[in-house]
Parts: structure tokens; C-alpha cells; sequence
């Protein structure tokens, strides 16, 4: 056959036809190197490292439905918090220490714990300070102490107290308090989390792992923070959620942890940020709301995992329709929501999920060897128990110009068979709300999940694995070593 010119320019062509209709995501992938130090093994992830932070209002009956939210009766809510891993449940935030919510009573403490039993998750419970007296709490947390103490993680006495004191001022009232509910009268066995103050004051917990450390009053020091500070003034969707997954908010964590977090640790006290989220004050709508938010919190609870963190308890809620303003305004970073069948998960529940698939175990450390082209990447990886492997890439890369990544990971094990499951979004969009999955498939609003995972090739001689990470996924591979 004789090839022309012609018939060369129509091949030619044709490949760039094909090229376009496939997207350059499916053909071009830079290469990366990872080697997972599995002769090197870390601490141990905590079982309870992930948890929910709710407001105490939502602890009493609804007042148009008398309906509790947290009931041993409500199965939808059990199956979701065990689909996503939830193991930990703080009861506090704003309303604990607002005068125009009530104090809940023994009913409502009462349904809490026997929803926690249910779910298999141990409890952070607020009691109020301002305006109460330590007799008042004292008899709250003997009640609890009496009945619930199995599912107690520990107590907290206030709510962000650097919003109206110095910290001299709130650690002699804290220790009034403290002091009469470790009396023989009350609970004399009960533990605390402090200080529990806002971002702003992260040199309160350092200040009281020092002052209070050795006291044999608390069980864990305790910070808030959200990255991203108010939610209500974001006005530039498409940016937030560029911040959400920079370098700059993984700075952010950093310079955050080492205000206070070496503290804690030279004070042999464990530390947790129990209330948490991407952005304050409900969160940004158009980025807090958004498949970003699974990418984050994925990559969020592996950092503070890998920086010694005992957990974390991201703030959620009920979401409503966007239109009101003020301190109950609605929630757009909820990791889940009621729906007409039950729950809907949100995005920042997906990368919840995610992290529970590989997180169990020993944390290994990982070298990222070769990454010539920069992809904004991440990557984690852990070792069971059982001779099971965990490796999670995180591609951060979004947008027209988001690049896939060829990832060859290096395990220096002898591997018999390996697998993985995937975290993606419908053509990558990170700016999608609905449209998540794992696996495949989303989580159904009665709790339920059957997203599968896929069977990959590994040179058991090499111990190699490798995997194409696209744009904006999570890729979580799970191999077994002989």
C-alpha cells in the first residue's frame, strides 16, 4: 500500500480528534514516586480519631415536632455515623453557654447516651459556665457519671471562654468548678477537656498543658479552629475553594499546631481539636458545600493524624434553605443532613468515609522520591495489624488545568494481591454539591453504602504498585503482604 502525504495528514488528524474527545486528563499523567516506609512503622491512628461536633440545642426535642435527633430509635442516623466512621460524639458550641437555650435535662441526656450506645461512639459533654453555678454542673455531670460512664470521653466546663475572659480570669473560674465537681458530693472520677477556646486563642491550651498538666484534672487538651476563618464574608467561591486545597492552608495547620500542640505532648496530655470545620460561622456557601470539602477533610484529618492528634470532631448540623442570617444561620458544612427518607450525606461526609476506609492502624512514613512536574498531591499511608497495607492519594488538582498523576508506589514488600476504591465527583467538578462517591456509589439517606472496591495488578516480587490518580480523586489502594 502506498502512503501518501495526504493519507498521513488525515491519520494525524484523526489522532488529534481522538485526543480531544478523550480529554487530555486521559492521556497526559506526570509521573510521580512514592516509597512507603513500611519497616518504620508510626503510632497507631486512634480507634475514635473521628468525630462529629453538635450544638447542645440539638440535644433537647425539636420544637415543632417533639422529636429527638439523637434517639436510640433513630436508625437512619446510627447507620450513617457507623458508614462514615464516626466514633466519637462532642455535645457543646454556642448554645451551651447561651441564656436563651435551655440547659438540657435528664430526658434529653438520657436519649443522647442511649443514642451513643447504639451508634458505638463515646461523648464530650458540655456544661455551662457563665451564669450557672458549679453545684448546677456538678449535678449534671454526677448524673452522667452514675448512669453513662462507659460512654464518657471526658468533660467540657464552658464554651470558648476567651470570648469574655482573660485567661487568668476564666482559669480561676474553671478551676471553681472543677474543683467542686471532682469533690466527693459529685464525680470525683471525672476528667476534662480544656481550654476549648477559639482559633484566635491556641495559646490558652498551650498555657494550661503547662499550668494544669500534672494536675490529674484533664484528659485531653482541646482547640478549635477553622482554617478559613468566617464563611459569612466569602464572596469568591471559586477562590475558597482554591484555598481549600493549597499549600497555604496546610502552612496554616502547622504554624496552629506548634503554637500549642508540643505542649500538650511534653505534658503527656493528648490533644483534639473538637470543634472543627473548613470555614466559621456555618460554613462558605459555594465552597464549604461543595466536593472540595471531601478532598480537604480527607487530607485535613491525615495531616493532624500524622502531627500527633488524638482526633478531631468537625461542627455540623441541621442545613436549611440559605436565607436567614444571624447565630442560626444555616450550616453549609454539615457532614450530613435530615432528609425526607433519613440522612443526606454532604461532601465533607464523603471525605469522612474516606479516611475511616484507610486509616486503621499503624501510621507509615512516605517519601514522595519523584514529582517533576509538581502535582499537588498528598500521600498517606498506614499498616494494620493484619498484614494489610493502606496507601491514600490525595490529587488536589482541579479545573481545566488539573493534572492526573501516574503514582508508582514503592512498598518494599513481598505482596500477594492488592485493590482500590476511589473518592470522585461526576467530570471532576470540585465545585459540584451533589454527585459524590466512593467506590462508585453514594450513601443512601438510610445510612447504607455499597461502593466496591477494584482489583489491581502488583509485581509481588518488587512489591510495586502503580495507579493512576486523576484530577480532583482520592485514591485509596489497599494491598496484603505475605
Amino acid at each position: 500500500m502506498k502512503f501518501t502525504s495526504r493519507y498521513f495528514e488525515i491519520v494525524l488528524l484523526t489522532v488529534v480528534i481522538v485526543c480531544a474527545l478523550s480529554g487530555s486528563r486521559a492521556i497526559a499523567q506526570s509521573p510521580v514516586a512514592v516509597t512507603l516506609g513500611t519497616g518504620h512503622p508510626g503510632s497507631v491512628i486512634p480507634r475514635d480519631f473521628c468525630g462529629l461536633s453538635y450544638e447542645t440545642k440539638l440535644a433537647m426535642p425539636d420544637s415543632a415536632t417533639g422529636r429527638r435527633y439523637f434517639s436510640p430509635g433513630n436508625a437512619p442516623l446510627i447507620a450513617a455515623f457507623k458508614t462514615l466512621g464516626i466514633k466519637h460524639l462532642r455535645i457543646g458550641g454556642n448554645t451551651a453557654e447561651r441564656p436563651t437555650v435551655a440547659i438540657p435535662n435528664r430526658a434529653d441526656i438520657d436519649s443522647v447516651f442511649a443514642f451513643a450506645e447504639s451508634a458505638g461512639v463515646k461523648v464530650i459533654y458540655t456544661v455551662r459556665m457563665q451564669g450557672n453555678t458549679p453545684d448546677a454542673a456538678a449535678e449534671i455531670v454526677k448524673y452522667i457519671m452514675d448512669n453513662y460512664k462507659k460512654l464518657v470521653s471526658c468533660f467540657i466546663v464552658g464554651n470558648e471562654p476567651d470570648k469574655d475572659y482573660t485567661y487568668a480570669q476564666w482559669l480561676e473560674e474553671w478551676k471553681i468548678f472543677t474543683g467542686v465537681i471532682t469533690s466527693k458530693k459529685y464525680a470525683p472520677e471525672a476528667k476534662f477537656l480544656a481550654p476549648a477556646t477559639t482559633g484566635r486563642a491556641p495559646d490558652w491550651a498551650r498555657n494550661i498543658a503547662q499550668d494544669m498538666g500534672a494536675s490529674g484534672l484533664i484528659a485531653m487538651i482541646g482547640q478549635h479552629d477553622y482554617p478559613g476563618k468566617s464563611g459569612r464574608v466569602v464572596t469568591d467561591q471559586p477562590k475558597a475553594r482554591a484555598d481549600m486545597l493549597s499549600d497555604a492552608w496546610l502552612k496554616h495547620c502547622q504554624d496552629f499546631h506548634d503554637v500549642f500542640a508540643p505542649a500538650a505532648l511534653a505534658n503527656k496530655l493528648p490533644f483534639r481539636l473538637n470543634e472543627t470545620n473548613n470555614f466559621s460561622n456555618g460554613g462558605a456557601l459555594g465552597a464549604s458545600d461543595t466536593y472540595t470539602a471531601s478532598l480537604w477533610a480527607l487530607d485535613y484529618l491525615y495531616w493532624w493524624a500524622y502531627h500527633d492528634a488524638a482526633g478531631l470532631n468537625f461542627h455540623t448540623g441541621q442545613k436549611v434553605l440559605p436565607n436567614t442570617t444571624g447565630p442560626d444561620r444555616p450550616n453549609v458544612y454539615t457532614a450530613l443532613t435530615s432528609s425526607p427518607n433519613g440522612y443526606t450525606v454532604l461532601p465533607s461526609g464523603y471525605g469522612i468515609t474516606a479516611f475511616d476506609l484507610g486509616s486503621h492502624g499503624n501510621m507509615l512514613p512516605v517519601t514522595v522520591s519523584s514529582n517533576k512536574d509538581s502535582v499537588n498531591l498528598r500521600v498517606y499511608g498506614v499498616a494494620s495489624a493484619d498484614k494489610k497495607y493502606f496507601i491514600t492519594v490525595i490529587n488536589k488538582e482541579h479545573g481545566p488545568a488539573g493534572r492526573a498523576a501516574l503514582v508508582r508506589i514503592e512498598t518494599g514488600l513481598a505482596l500477594t494481591t492488592g485493590e482500590s476504591i476511589t473518592l470522585s465527583s461526576a467530570d471532576g467538578d470540585v465545585s459540584r454539591v451533589a454527585g459524590t462517591t466512593i467506590g462508585g456509589a453514594g450513601i443512601r439517606e438510610d445510612g447504607s453504602w455499597n461502593g466496591t472496591w477494584t482489583a489491581l495488578g502488583v509485581q509481588p516480587a518488587n512489591g510495586i504498585v502503580t495507579i493512576s490518580v486523576p484530577a480532583a480523586t482520592a485514591v485509596i489502594v489497599k494491598v496484603y503482604a505475605k
